[in-house]
């Protein structure tokens, strides 16, 4: 049977309500290196599903990163520790994910809980099951929690959304879809940003500096060292930049939002690809795709175990020194774009 995402949708409110009744325990587990998305949808429903009447938990691996800490309702997380026993759930959903393996030390939580969900926007390789509202034609994960708590208003005829939710909502929506810019921009996700904006007093400048334009003299030093570090392959078409931990020990800068460069470095006239390349403390290389063109990111992100969307994703590399993942990654992006565009075909 074809996958109806809003059947899943129905199906994870139903077992809500029926939590509700009991004071049941429901487990949002958004992924590891959480984003505004994935922290907005799990804290949003953790408030509407508090509404109802049931307990709920916002359970991460890391705190808050300096990039969000502007974010209401944050204070709500609880950071896993995980020489402590999971906390016990009645059911627990990943959120802006569908996968154990993106949940980092919390997977084993997750799938120690026996009745599971998930709410995710993000290209999968498998048929979804039954609890997994899973639509990759949607914005962002945002828009899919606001459709679930939307339908709670119509179903109890009493308010869902608050303040909080709505400043969450616009900045999962807003940071997903790059402000509005990005091709993944949906007609549903403006006319649910014009709801919130008319029901709530949200100050959308202030929501948009503190989301992209506030910044350190460090963060500004660190742009400026990964931009000196870009080089092109493949005729231009492909652009490579890298950080090192040692270029960010010198500037002092954390690593929380670097991803959003790679956007940025994807605006360079005729690129079809851009590679971020982050060397992470623990040795492994993570890496941010941005495309155009035919090059599909999330399709190639899939052979190194990564995913996410079409024009942008990620992915991470073990066992290799970022030189070598970066010589790696430029002959298979090479190969991917040849075959795509057509360059690689003979006769």
């Amino acid at each position: 049977m074809k996958h109806k995402p809003r059947e899943a949708s129905n199906r994870l409110l139903e077992i809500v309500l029926d939590l509700a009744a009991v004071k049941g325990h429901i487990g949002l587990f958004p992924h590891e290196r959480f984003d505004a998305d994935a922290i907005g949808a799990a804290v949003s429903l953790s408030r509407a599903f508090r509404s109802l009447g049931c307990r709920t938990t916002v359970l991460t691996d890391e705190q808050v990163p300096p990039s969000l800490l502007e974010l209401p309702g944050l204070e709500d997380i609880v950071v896993h520790d995980s020489d402590r026993e999971c906390p016990v759930f009645d059911f627990a959903i990943a959120v802006d994910c569908h996968e154990p393996h993106r949940l980092g030390r919390r997977g084993d939580c997750f799938l120690k809980t026996p009745l599971r969900g998930a709410i995710d926007h993000h290209v999968q390789q498998v048929e979804p099951s039954d609890l997994e509202y899973i639509d990759t034609g949607a914005s962002s994960s945002c828009e899919l929690v606001f459709e679930m708590i939307w339908d709670l208003e119509l179903h109890h005829a009493c308010p869902f959304f608050d303040h909080t939710i709505a400043i969450l909502l616009l900045a999962g929506t807003i940071t997903d879809t790059g402000r509005y810019s990005y091709s993944n921009t949906t007609p549903l996700c403006l006319r649910q940003a014009a709801f919130l904006l008319e029901r709530f007093e949200v100050d959308l400048a202030e929501l948009h500096y503190n989301l992209y334009e506030r910044t350190t003299i460090n963060r500004l030093q660190i742009k400026g060292d990964i931009f000196s570090t870009i080089t092109s392959v493949a005729e231009g078409r492909i652009l490579l930049a890298h950080v090192t931990q040692a270029m960010l020990m010198r500037r002092q800068a954390p690593d929380d939002d670097l991803s959003n460069l790679a956007s940025e470095i994807r605006a360079s006239e005729d690129i079809d690809v851009v590679f971020l390349f982050i060397e992470t403390q623990d040795g492994s290389i993570r890496v941010s795709i941005r495309s155009n063109s035919c090059f599909d990111s999330a399709e190639f992100a899939a052979i190194f175990g990564g995913g996410g969307h079409v024009k942008a994703a990620g992915m991470a590399i073990s066992d290799l020194s970022i030189e070598q993942a970066m010589e790696t990654v430029a002959r298979e992006a090479e190969a991917y774009l040849n075959r795509c565009s057509g360059r690689g075909k003979t006769g």
